[in-house]
């Protein structure tokens, strides 16, 4: 604006442009900007308005900045070289806030490094991306790709993709590595998250169901447990259900094992992971979380299988607690009986059967 009068936008001649977010493209290569300026008056004229063309080939695009990491003391920052975390010790800036050094160490370490590079910094982003699986109450599921900033709150960060699938977050669970995640917390504080990672939400999910199989638990003859051989049960629902965790026998005297699971549905492998299991309910018990909530359709067949030892890579023995009278598991109380039958698993020579041994619980929602 200008005296009054106002100012048109023309081009003079074709106007070249290229996408600079582009691996290995560099700005304004191969550009001809020539944007010039058109009072009301001059275009009147009829060789100025000719020169006004409104067509895909003489739009000239706005270069876009690549976003660019944030960097702040006592905040962590995620190298997409190394997928490691990292948290900012100290830094320098430029007079336009840009970093220009930057002392980090890596989350959870003691060793410094420092970096001052362009091409260092590109290396870290202060956002990640990740995928959300969501497992509708309709027993359907949808993937979607999100990146959200590690400080944003998931409450906010995953509205919009949620809303986008026909949900919302208040009507979901979010679970990572089978502990649920508080909506109101960041990717920042969950541990061991990484790009790539899968957060998985649940629509309609409250309190989980337990099956419980053995009318009797000893600690005494115990079960013997090496990694050497496997344990493994087989249920099939009378009705659909979801699958969400099961429990094996707690060590009798050590406060920790490894285990090494597998879980199937109708015969298609649906997680399976090594872990540390500890903290021992109710005794006998030790308790664990899916990553995942898989549905299993009335008919269908699904297997747990473990490995279970004081230290699997070198096949340490450790002594468990025992299931007995499993055979009598119809006439156990739960809340939804004659649910599950049970079978003998495809894999498990270690003992564990309808009978005696692992597997204790099943944890499941209905529908």
């Amino acid at each position: 604006m200008e005296s009054g009068q106002e100012r048109c936008y023309g081009t003079e001649e074709q106007v070249w442009w290229r996408n600079t977010l582009d691996d290995e493209c560099l700005p304004f290569v191969n550009l001809k900007p020539s944007l010039k300026e058109y009072t009301q008056e001059q275009l009147k004229k009829k060789d100025a308005v000719i020169q006004f063309n409104f067509s895909d080939d003489d739009v000239f695009r706005t270069l876009k900045e690549k976003p660019s990491p944030v960097f702040n003391i006592g905040k962590l920052v995620y190298n997409t070289k190394d997928d490691k975390w990292y948290k900012v010790l100290d830094l320098k800036t430029d007079d336009n806030s840009n970093p220009t050094w930057v002392s980090l160490t890596k989350r959870n370490g003691t060793k410094t490094i420092e970096i001052s590079k362009h091409e260092e910094f590109d290396q870290f982003q202060s956002s990640l991306n990740i995928l959300l699986n969501i497992n509708f109450a309709s027993e359907e599921n949808a993937i979607v790709e999100v990146s959200p900033k590690i400080y944003e709150k998931l409450e906010i960060a995953l509205e919009n993709p949620l809303e986008g699938v026909a949900t919302t977050l208040s009507s979901c669970k979010l679970f990572f590595n089978g502990k649920e995640v508080d909506k109101e917390d960041c990717i920042a504080n969950i541990d061991n998250i990484f790009e790539g990672s899968t957060i998985y939400a649940s629509e309609g999910v409250g309190k989980p169901f337990k099956f419980s199989r053995f009318p009797e638990f000893h600690s005494t003859y115990p079960w013997s447990n090496s990694g050497r051989y496997s344990d493994g049960l087989a249920f099939i629902p009378s009705q659909n259900i979801r699958l969400c965790g099961f429990s094996t026998c707690a060590a009798k005297d050590e406060s920790q094992y490894e285990m090494k699971y597998q879980v199937t549905v109708d015969g298609t492998e649906v997680e399976k992971e090594i872990i540390v299991a500890s903290g021992w309910e109710d005794e006998y018990y030790y308790r664990h979380r899916l990553n995942g909530i898989y549905p299993v359709m009335a008919g269908q067949k699904f297997e747990i299988i473990v490995w279970i030892a004081k230290s699997l890579a070198s096949n340490t023995e450790v002594a468990t607690c025992r299931g007995a009278r499993g055979e009598e598991y119809d006439k156990v109380e739960n809340e939804h009986m004659g649910l599950f039958k049970l079978e003998y698993a495809s894999s498990s020579d270690n003992g564990t059967s309808i009978d005696c041994g692992h597997f204790p619980e099943i944890f499941y929602f209905l529908g």
